[in-house]
């Protein structure tokens, strides 16, 4: 009895020992995560010391960048197209009403940069031979090359007696490629069938068309229109006034750096 007397427990002593491992493991992770913090502050301030450093280099770094850019816009060539459809002549429905649907095609190495590249004038009618349309038309292209310069194709309908729209021709022109003012005159046809669907385009207005635009201005039309038995319809005219930019030396220069390796 008296050996065990004044002596704690063994839950007791077993308790004790685990509050002191836990205050030790508090004091290490306390020890650990103040130098941690303290890392952290001196890698903050290298981090920000070299950012500062290197803020002139990233300037200079933009600045060459954007002059660069600036540089490379100067030196493509630009190509405004502005003018309108003046009128429509010949045309056999003209006195009831003709109206002209219109688009512009180019190849890969010209892009849109603004501008209408479709549309379609009113319904005009007069009770001569010429169709006033006065239509605008305004785009303009950046070029990489001469190569598919933009084509102009268009649509003429036409109205009969019962208010019906027919097809009265097609044609196509190339845009000038001088700068100034230029009038074009678009003479436009239209394919004809056998003698029954013409007899029926006379008394029905069910004239012939195409089933593509392909055929008339695309690089396979010449191979396939010469199987096309066509007739005349009438022509159209327009004003095209040319603005040509960063054209000079700027074409081959583009060219010479687009070309594939030899």
């Amino acid at each position: 009895i008296r050996s065990t007397v004044g002596k704690p427990p063994a839950a007791h002593r077993l308790a004790r020992s685990q509050d002191t491992l836990m205050s030790n493991v508090d004091l290490e992770s306390a020890k650990g995560a103040s130098s941690n913090d303290d890392t952290r502050g001196k890698l903050s301030t290298m981090l920000k010391a070299r950012i500062q450093d290197l803020k002139p280099f990233r300037e200079e770094l933009q600045c060459r960048k954007h002059s660069s850019k600036e540089k490379l816009a100067e030196k493509i060539p630009e190509v405004i197209f502005t003018g309108e459809l003046v009128h429509g002549e010949g045309f056999r429905g003209t006195q009831l009403g003709v109206a002209c649907s219109w688009h512009f095609v180019w190849d890969d190495p010209w892009t849109l940069l603004e501008g209408n590249f479709r549309g379609q004038t009113q319904l005009a009618a007069s009770t001569d031979c010429n169709a006033p349309w006065n239509h605008p038309l305004d785009i303009h292209f950046a070029a990489r090359s001469p190569l598919g310069w933009p084509k102009l194709v268009m649509q003429v309908q036409e109205l009969d007696e019962h208010g019906c729209s027919h097809v009265a021709g097609y044609g196509f022109c190339h845009l000038p490629v001088t700068p100034g003012s230029s009038e074009l005159t678009v003479c436009c046809w239209r394919p004809t069938g056998s003698v029954r669907d013409e007899i029926s385009a006379y008394f029905l207005g069910n004239t012939s068309k195409l089933t593509s635009y392909d055929i008339i201005s695309a690089k396979a039309a010449w191979a396939n229109r010469c199987r096309l038995v066509t007739i005349p319809t009438g022509k159209v005219i327009l004003n095209l006034n040319v603005i040509l930019r960063n054209f000079e030396g700027n074409i081959d220069m583009l060219q010479h750096s687009r070309a594939p390796p030899v």
